[in-house]
């Protein structure tokens, strides 16, 4: 997409987020989050920042870290970032084992550098076997470098991730996991949080609402979704399922009237565990998890079970 096509993409959407604050009475806080690849590369990133902060709206940015100077930091403050996400695979040796010789040291630049101009700054962790333990350095870097939060993404095959995929946690490692990781939040200053609807189901406490539409979960085609470079329009930027282009047609019409979202809002489409869970409402599992399972079986199904989940609860 070119400069001019991407900020009439973001105009449609923020004009129609609009129109349903003003015809529906929705209370909205919207957010626009850049990702990569590694979006610093974009010479246009910090004009297309600022142009969806002007506008009111919040803006994130997940980076590998290694390219933000201080100079870009700066530039991200002033542009009202509102988060950069840092992804951090562990301590330097497994991290570099992952993402590259002298690519921890290289992100670690770049968190000082945020840190240095005041930009709220996480880091995230792609959990897999390869890192799993490597939370407690992970905390400890936290902690001395005074970063806030660590944050958790499950790994889903596809992509480069495929080649790793036998590194997947099992249903008890990743429970046993989010049991530990909650029981170290009660002795730390690090927040820990993850958009997995998992991690959520994991530290429930209250009752789940008897809904059949979604109210919480899985972001995909419900809270979010995702526009690629090229501008097509897919449901989470792990899913690599696109279901229009936003230079063809209108954010507004893509997203009511998607067959695919329309399917992942709706209870009576998903089958297995997920499609009779308890859970239901305030999960759906990760359908990026399951359609990345589902096509290692040869099947194009994202509304089948995540195989990942320990938590399943049958609808009494």
């Amino acid at each position: 997409m070119s400069y001019g096509e991407i900020l009439q993409a973001i105009d449609g959407v923020i004009a129609t987020l609009n129109s349903w604050v003003t015809d529906y009475n929705i209370e909205m806080s919207p957010s626009f989050h850049f990702t990569g690849g590694e979006p610093v590369l974009h010479d246009g990133l910090l004009d297309i920042l600022e142009h969806v902060g002007h506008q009111g709206c919040a803006t994130a940015l997940m980076s590998n870290g290694t390219l933000i100077t201080g100079d870009i930091a700066r530039q991200l403050r002033k542009a009202q970032v509102k988060e950069v996400q840092v992804s951090i695979e562990g301590m330097e040796a497994v991290h570099d084992s992952i993402r590259g010789k002298g690519s921890f040291r290289r992100a670690l630049g770049g968190i000082e550098n945020l840190l240095a101009n005041e930009v709220d700054t996480s880091i995230n962790l792609t959990l897999s076997r390869l890192n799993i333990g490597e939370i407690d350095g992970l905390v400890g870097l936290a902690e001395e470098m005074g970063i806030g939060a660590v944050t958790f993404s499950r790994l889903v095959a596809c992509g480069r991730g495929n080649e790793i995929s036998d590194q997947m946690l099992t249903p008890p490692e990743l429970a046993e996991f989010y049991r530990g990781v909650r029981e170290r939040q009660a002795g730390s200053k690090v927040t820990f949080t993850s958009r997995d609807p998992l991690f959520t189901v994991a530290g429930l406490e209250e009752e789940v609402p008897e809904t059949e539409f979604p109210v919480g979960g899985c972001a995909a085609g419900i809270f979010g979704i995702t526009v690629t470079a090229d501008g097509s329009f897919m449901p989470c930027r792990r899913m690599d399922l696109s279901i229009g282009n936003i230079r063809e047609t209108p954010f507004r019409e893509l997203w009511a009237e998607s067959p695919v979202l329309w399917s992942l809002r709706n209870r009576e489409e998903y089958h297995g565990n997920c499609g009779s869970c308890y859970y239901w409402a305030v999960c759906r599992g990760c359908r990026a998890v399951a359609l990345a399972f589902a096509r290692s079986q040869g099947r194009e199904d994202f509304l089948g079970p995540d195989p990942q989940c320990p938590y399943y609860r049958p609808v009494v």
